[in-house]
């Protein structure tokens, strides 16, 4: 997945101010449909029966369609803003780390395992908030990122639907994404407090087709798994 929000050139940056109007604009309140979720997510989550899980694991896989769509439509519409930037990311972490904790206490998730994804976004933010302080930059979440959050959304649905192969499948995928996407984060990082500006993703085509075959190969060994788990 690309990074939803795009760029804004480096004098945008500087010099727009963030306006909270744009929260009503409609790639923002996509955005920020996934923190709204959450409310209904745990409630589904709590009840654990059939059709609660259903409705869980569909709330989940919206949120996870919202999570591109909302900056498809950004570039689409021409609403890229620095704060649909900074609230893209934010959602993402919001409702990944919220969901992660219910699972603790309704699913069983290992606390090391919530802990792991919780503690990377609070490192994240944490860190980059101090090192960021004094720059007018947003830094545009980035693929490895986006391919985090992704594999984050599935393990949540393995652990609401009790799917044990998708569970470990996912739970080694999510490691490696999550060590991936911090180092690239701490790269981007390191590059803007020196004073160079963010780097632009060059998705070489080597790269692109490494990814999307590791992908597929991913996507078909968890969906004949499920499908032998569902009949």
């Amino acid at each position: 997945m690309r990074g939803r929000r795009g760029r804004l050139p480096p004098t945008e940056l500087n010099e727009e101010i963030v306006n909270l109007s744009e929260l009503t604009s409609l790639p923002n309140l996509v955005s920020l449909s996934r923190i709204a979720m959450i409310p209904l997510v745990g409630w589904f989550l709590s009840r654990d029966d059939p059709t609660s899980v259903i409705v869980c694991a569909t709330l989940i896989i919206l949120a996870g369609i919202s999570d591109g769509l909302d900056g498809y439509l950004a570039r689409r519409l021409g609403k890229v803003s620095r704060l649909g930037i900074a609230l893209d990311p934010i959602a993402d972490k919001v409702f990944a780390g919220a969901l992660v904790i219910l699972l603790v206490f309704y699913r069983d998730l290992p606390v090391w395992l919530a802990a792991a994804i919780v503690g990377r976004d609070l490192l994240i933010v944490m860190i980059g908030g101090l090192m960021m302080r004094g720059r007018d930059i947003n830094l545009p979440s980035n693929l490895t990122g986006k391919y985090a959050f992704a594999s984050i959304a599935m393990l949540i649905g393995c652990y609401v639907i009790r799917f044990d192969y998708g569970i470990n499948l996912y739970t080694w995928t999510t490691l490696v994404l999550l060590v991936a996407s911090t180092i690239g984060y701490a790269r981007v990082m390191v590059i803007v407090r020196r004073g160079g500006p963010p780097p632009v993703f060059a998705d070489r085509p080597f790269y692109r087709t490494l990814r999307t075959i590791a992908t597929l190969v991913v996507a078909v060994l968890f969906f004949y798994h499920l499908y032998l788990f569902l009949t």
